[in-house]
């Protein structure tokens, strides 16, 4: 297989037309057979493959000059799962329009042409898979949480947890990253489930209330930043499941792994896959 075409196997797979502002082929490659993985993968990741003999690596969170458009995937993602969850459309609309910028701030400095110039040097195939590997996980998880949700009327955080946790990179992810309720308890009803993987960065705090305006009651995600999760205690009437942030990026990753997998391109994961 070529970098496109394996490109195109995990955007097939995340029902995506093109490639998103996160997402990458920053060297292209034929005849891929031997790739090496991992969810942080720079210059040094790139110069062990090559000692090794490998033929690609593929990496999760990247960092291409397409990223400075970031702001406007993140506005637009974000926008529409508040329309759809039930936020208002106005209120949807001027939560997000300072996102764009605030975004390009974020990563004006960044060195976005830092492991793809070294994957060049290299001759390295090089691909980054951001937006569509977390839509993967994020879907992993919500048909977890459907399953709860048609066995019983009124689930617990808990029963949330114990489903969440039968996905095997949860089960296995490393002791202190693994799936917590950070906000509720056990026994608090679940109430209306939004998981949140996909869309770039996480929903901001005033993103949070909206959804809880309109009826969301746990919110199931990556990772959440210490004052919003302290808000949201203090605020009192939603929970919160933190996922870990390696494990959920490697579900989605994994899935792609497979498929290429079936095709016959032997993975190695490292860099914190679980």
């Amino acid at each position: 297989m070529n970098t496109k075409e394996m490109m195109q196997i995990a955007l097939d797979l995340a029902g995506l037309t093109e490639m998103p502002s996160d997402t990458s082929i920053s060297v292209e490659g034929e005849d891929i057979t031997n790739v090496l993985a991992g969810i942080d993968m720079g210059t040094a990741e790139l110069a062990l493959a090559r000692q090794l003999g490998y033929d690609c690596v593929f990496r999760h969170h990247n960092l291409t000059p397409a990223m400075g458009k970031l702001g406007y995937l993140v506005a637009e993602d974000h926008y529409k799962k508040m329309v759809k969850n039930g936020v208002p459309v106005n209120v949807a609309q001027k939560l997000v329009e300072h996102r764009k910028r605030s975004t390009e701030i974020m990563f004006h400095a960044n060195n976005f042409d830092g492991a793809p110039s070294v994957a060049r040097l290299l001759n390295m195939p090089f691909l980054g898979i951001h937006t569509p590997a977390d839509l993967l996980g994020e879907r992993a998880v919500e048909a977890k949480v459907a399953e709860v949700m048609a066995e019983k009327e009124n689930p617990t955080v808990q029963d949330l947890m114990d489903r969440i946790l039968t996905i095997r990179e949860f089960k296995e992810a490393p002791e202190g990253q693994k799936p917590a309720i950070w906000v509720g308890s056990p026994e608090s009803y679940s109430g209306k489930v939004l998981v949140e993987f996909s869309g770039g960065l996480s929903a901001e705090l005033d993103e949070v209330k909206a959804y809880i305006d309109a009826g969301i009651g746990t919110f199931v995600c990556m990772h959440m930043e210490g004052d919003i999760v302290k808000a949201l205690q203090e605020d009192n009437r939603c929970n919160v499941i933190v996922t870990g942030h390696m494990a959920s990026d490697s579900v989605g990753m994994n899935r792609i792994m497979d498929e290429w997998e079936k095709h016959g391109i032997k993975t190695t994961r490292i860099g914190g896959l679980v």
